[in-house]
């Protein structure tokens, strides 16, 4: 797993497709199954007059920078766009194969507060399956929803994978969310987050990180431009339910129903 945690400059599409390549050199290959994921609208940002000037990335330039880099490194890669919608957009993660075929997309289900004005809700989750291994996608404040994590491992998700741009001050939001996610569900999560200063003079952290099914951080975080890379064994999912028996030990029948007491 390799995450892209690099910043963004607002609207230009061209020069962040330059500093992914710029970082991609560091890029190491493996013979195992790899994945590179780039934060949530890496190639145009969020400053939504940019949309009307630049047009739609899905299809378009972000999916086919997305498919060329999946091509050369020989990777599934994963990366979020504007898409068209009827009236306005949609925020659209791509799934590109090795081969560099796009493969499978997502639309971000939960846009956040005024992202409403520019975005449409997407209306259906997505799992895509790569090489065998299970993945499970979201975007963003999609993580604050643990139903749509919850969901995607009942289906059989192994990795979730959520690109995402979360400002300060909410750090320890993010990363007591991601963890938590792959805690509850047994699952690997690999979540990447933006750096840098957007046109808004927010401020986005990074710490971007994989945690393992025992919730363990397997990487170092921090707010560096920087390539972040990690190992996992999708053998440990079955290891740690097995001890750890959540699944199962649920309980569906007792869901369905609250019962209100009342003085």
């Amino acid at each position: 797993m390799t995450l892209m945690q690099i910043p963004c400059e607002e609207g230009d599409r061209e020069f962040n497709f330059h500093i992914a390549r710029e970082f991609l050199k560091e890029y190491k290959s493996s013979d195992s199954i790899d994945f590179i994921v780039f934060p949530e609208l890496f190639a145009i940002g969020f400053r939504h007059e940019d949309y009307e000037r630049e047009g739609a990335g899905v299809p378009g330039p972000t999916s086919e920078f997305l498919c060329d880099i999946a091509k050369e490194y020989g990777a599934y890669v994963l990366g979020t766009g504007i898409e068209h919608s009827e009236k306005k957009f949609y925020n659209t993660l791509v799934a590109a194969n090795p081969l560099g075929k796009m493969f499978g997309t997502y639309r971000k289900i939960h846009p956040f507060q005024d992202e409403r004005d520019i975005f449409d809700g997407g209306t259906s989750l997505v799992l895509i399956e790569c090489s065998g291994i299970k993945v499970g996608v979201q975007i963003c404040y999609d993580v604050r929803f643990p139903e749509v994590s919850r969901r995607l491992a009942l289906e059989g998700a192994e990795i979730l994978i959520i690109p995402a741009a979360f400002p300060d001050p909410r750090s320890a939001h993010w990363n007591t969310l991601v963890q938590a996610r792959a805690i509850e569900n047994q699952v690997y999560l690999a979540a990447v987050n933006r750096i840098g200063t957007g046109f808004d003079k927010k401020t986005y952290f990074g710490h971007s990180q994989v945690v393992d099914p025992w919730g363990v951080v397997l990487t170092r975080l921090n707010s560096e431009a920087r390539l972040i890379a990690s190992r996992g064994n999708t053998d440990m999912i079955q290891s740690v339910r097995n001890q750890i028996t959540c699944y199962a030990d649920r309980a569906p029948a007792g869901y369905d129903e609250v019962k209100w007491f009342r003085e």
